[in-house]
Formats: structure tokens, C-alpha cells, sequence
């Protein structure tokens, strides 16, 4: 009968690094139509397992390197880095074990959907429908496969001009916003939901991507669903906003909210408190924040002003 290794990681991991790892268990059954168990007792893994975790958050990675069994120095305390190892007699009871070592949260899933990748898992399976080769069996050449830090350090996506075409498919597959008053959202908002960013967010990191300027023609990323900013921080996406909207707060925030103009010429008090709250909102969240300054649309601010 077939069988497929465990996948253990620990529960005191990133929630991003556990959440990747049951991706890798539906990869796996993608692939060979065989479902993984998921654990986080290594005491109980038995055979052979696929051991996942990131320096310094997994006890089970810090035991094998307190062991002997895997020499860390390389990635540790690096950017985004991961190795993956088959270590022989890595646990008692287990002869073989696949190690997926990440050095941060990122560096950890990534190893993850680096594995997927090589089974053939395409990380637009979802998005473009790419279909999985099956495979009657998979397995992993003995050694160490190293990746070390990324050569620019914040990677990702700009949905820009996402209106008609993205907004009308969103509106179609959930529908629109709620309307509220408190955030204040009109009627007919596309619903760029936690669903859809979801989805997003995980294309982003099989494609070694971190980085997300969310949509914004009508659309406010952290007010139309609030499960929005945390699971970006969740999955390890790192949020920004476009061009147009410093300090993480979104144009329609402003427009929904204010008759004044986007000026911080004549609205200097009114966008400083507009602009503070959205910091505080984020804080606890991973984001790079936008400074510069631009009137609504690409337009003047100043009377007279020629840019």
C-alpha cells in the first residue's frame, strides 16, 4: 500500500511556517493522491518523516542541531534562507528524514514550496488552473540543498489599473463589499475579500515573492475585509500602499470619509490625524511604509502648480 512520509513541524512555529507545511500535505496528495499525516510530536514520528521548522521558533530543528545532525551556520541569522537535508537516524525511530530549515518565517515556507515545486505542484495551479502531473512515487536524492539570501530583499505586486477586468471578476466570484458606516463603504465596492487575498498572498510565496501594494482604484485593502492585514502579516506577505496613499492608509479611506480635498495643502491638521491612525492600526504588522506625496490622481496640489 502507499504511504507518505509525516510531516512534522512544530507548534510553536510561525503560524505561516504551519499553515505552508499543510500546503505541503495537500501537495503531496495533489501529486500521488496520498495525504501526509501533519504532526507536531517528533517523539511520535516513526519510518521516515519530512521535518519542518525555522531556527530558534522550532524546538525539533534546535534539538538536531544541539545533536549534531544539521550544521545551520551557513543560513543562520540570514535573510530568507533555507536549506533542505536528508538526515539518516535524524530521531530515534526514524531512518530517514527529510529537513526543511528556514532561517526566518519566510526562509521556511519557501523551502516548503521549494519542495512543492520539484514535485511538480506549478505555484499557479490555482490561478491558471495548471494542471498536476501525477506521480506513483516521489523521492529526494540524498545531500543538502542550500538557497541563500535573496539578491533584492523585498520582492512582489503592484495590483495596478486592476479596474474593469480584476475588479468585475471579484464581483463576480464574492460579490461586493458590505455596506457600512463605521468604516464608512458605499455600495457596489468589488469584494477584494480575505478569500481572494488569500489566494494571492500564497501565489506570492511559492513564487518567492513578499511584498503586496494591494488594489486601490475603489478599494480599501484593510478596511473592506479586516481579516485582510492579518493575514498578510500571517502568511509572512509584507504590505505596502501605492504611490498615492502614505502611511498605510488607502485613498478611499480618505474618500469615503471627508468632502475636503486630498490636499495637504489646505488639510494639513485633518490628513496628520488621518495619517497617524493608519500607523497605529498596522503597527503590529509587517509593512514598508509609503512618505511620498501626490494630489488625488496624479494632479496638482497646489493651485497653479505645474507638477
Amino acid at each position: 500500500a502507499k504511504a507518505a512520509a509525516t510531516i512534522c513541524v512544530d507548534a510553536k512555529d510561525w503560524p505561516g511556517v504551519i499553515r505552508a507545511a499543510n500546503d505541503l500535505q495537500a501537495d503531496i496528495a495533489r501529486v500521488t493522491e496520498c495525504k501526509a499525516a501533519v504532526s507536531n510530536d517528533a517523539g511520535g514520528l516513526k519510518g521516515s518523516a519530512i521535518i519542518v521548522g525555522t531556527i530558534g521558533k522550532s524546538k525539533i530543528i534546535d534539538d538536531l542541531v544541539k545533536a549534531g545532525k544539521i550544521d545551520i551556520k551557513p543560513i543562520a541569522g540570514k535573510w530568507e534562507s533555507f536549506f533542505l537535508q536528508v538526515v539518516p537516524n535524524a530521531l530515534p525511530n526514524v531512518a530517514n528524514a527529510l529537513v526543511i530549515v528556514g532561517s526566518d518565517k519566510r526562509g521556511t515556507i519557501y523551502g516548503i514550496y521549494d519542495l512543492s515545486a520539484r514535485m511538480g505542484v506549478s505555484p499557479w495551479y490555482w490561478w491558471a488552473d495548471v494542471p498536476v502531473q501525477h506521480k506513483d512515487a516521489l523521492f529526494v536524492r540524498a545531500g543538502k540543498y542550500e538557497q541563500g539570501e535573496p539578491s533584492v530583499k523585498c520582492r512582489g505586486i503592484f495590483l495596478n489599473d486592476e479596474s474593469p477586468d480584476l475588479s468585475n471578476w471579484v464581483r463576480m466570484k464574492w460579490g461586493t463589499v458590505p455596506v457600512s458606516t463605521n468604516p464608512p463603504i458605499p455600495s457596489g465596492v468589488s469584494n477584494y475579500n480575505s478569500q481572494f487575498y488569500t489566494k494571492l498572498f500564497e501565489l506570492i510565496l511559492r513564487v518567492k515573492g513578499n511584498y503586496l501594494w494591494p488594489a486601490m482604484w475603489n478599494n480599501a485593502f484593510n478596511e473592506d475585509d479586516p481579516n485582510n492585514p492579518r493575514l498578510a502579516d500571517e502568511y509572512g506577505v509584507v504590505m505596502g500602499t501605492s504611490h498615492q496613499e502614505p502611511m498605510l492608509r488607502a485613498q478611499k479611506e480618505w474618500d469615503h470619509r471627508y468632502r475636503q480635498s486630498w490636499n495637504y495643502y489646505r488639510e494639513p491638521n485633518l490628513l496628520d490625524q488621518f495619517w497617524r491612525e493608519g500607523i497605529r492600526r498596522n503597527k503590529n504588522y509587517e509593512s514598508i511604509i509609503t512618505i511620498g506625496l501626490r494630489g488625488a490622481n496624479d494632479t496638482p496640489m497646489i493651485p497653479g502648480a505645474d507638477r
